[in-house]
């Protein structure tokens, strides 16, 4: 059964203007992120004038983080990395720019820093997309359960994140492994009636599962087809390990459902997704930057 808010492929198109808007909005968290890089950037640039030459840089340890992030080291890159091997390219870089002589070596030098802090911009960004699309759900699914006069219990990580989402008989978690499938997962819905076993159990028990879906906040329409894609591979493998399993259906006999919700649509990537609605194949969708489709989208969750 067709969503009601659904009714054609083009109801799932997102519209210019919530296009619009969702450049605005991440050009504006964009902005708040990069406040403390471009911080570090200046205070760099202060260390920079205030050196003789670029190795007496190396005495000073405050300089080290910066001087990593010049040599082209994330902060991902130094957790693999050991102290003697960011040393050793530490030398190499600061020598390179030694043996160019003149005093080039101090623009260089931010040059590089600000480009390895642009990639971690960008990464905190991407993370940033995600939970934007997770907190979506979650409120509409607030709201859903408060509209039933259900209290639902919440589990947070220490940045505020919603992990897990409790009510009756129902457990909803985001982004989880389960072991049996092998891959992440962005939403679960289980049945936990009648048992007192553990979360990792619970996680680890197929015929738990009421629902896997798929989130993707991205907004840019470049990479809508790619995140599609990359959304309906990986359902595809949860229902194939599914039916490896022979363990299609949950607890209360019903099938495990597949969802998607969604904030870039274009009009090919809508037509594909309104076939596998009508085909059954994905049991329920939603644009993400239309309120109407996500508030059906989490009462149907809720009455699963």
């Amino acid at each position: 059964m067709l969503p009601k808010s659904i009714r054609s492929a083009a109801d799932l198109v997102t519209s210019d203007q919530s296009t619009i808007d969702g450049f605005v909005a991440q050009a504006i968290e964009k902005g708040r992120l990069a406040r403390p890089f471009v911080e570090q950037g200046r205070q760099f640039r202060e260390a920079l004038n205030k050196a003789t030459d670029v190795h007496s840089l190396l005495m000073n340890p405050v300089l080290r983080d910066h001087l990593l992030a010049a040599a082209g080291l994330s902060e991902k890159a130094q957790n693999s990395l050991s102290h003697e091997q960011e040393n050793r390219a530490l030398d190499r870089i600061l020598g390179m720019l030694a043996a160019g002589g003149g005093d080039q070596w101090r623009d260089e030098l931010l040059y590089r820093f600000l480009l390895t802090r642009g990639d971690s911009l960008g990464g905190a960004m991407r993370n940033v997309t995600g939970a934007v699309a997770g907190r979506k759900l979650v409120a509409s699914i607030m709201r859903a359960l408060n509209a039933r006069q259900i209290k639902p219990e919440l589990t947070k990580s220490t940045a505020g994140k919603v992990q897990l989402l409790r009510w009756e008989n129902r457990l909803l978690a985001f982004d989880k492994t389960p072991r049996f499938i092998g891959n992440n997962i962005d939403v679960i819905l289980l049945d936990v009636t009648g048992t007192t076993a553990s979360f990792r159990e619970l996680l680890e028990s197929p015929a738990r599962f009421l629902a896997c879906g798929e989130l993707k906040g991205g907004i840019d329409p470049a990479g809508a087809d790619e995140h599609w894609k990359t959304a309906d591979s990986a359902l595809g493998r949860i229902r194939e390990v599914f039916r490896e399993q022979d363990s299609e259906k949950s607890l209360a006999g019903k099938k495990v459902q597949m969802f998607i919700a969604v904030a870039a649509v274009e009009e090919v990537m809508a037509r594909e997704i309104f076939e596998q609605l009508q085909s059954g194949k994905l049991s329920s969708a939603a644009n993400l930057t239309v309120p109407a489709q996500l508030q059906e989208l989490a009462a149907w969750l809720v009455d699963l």
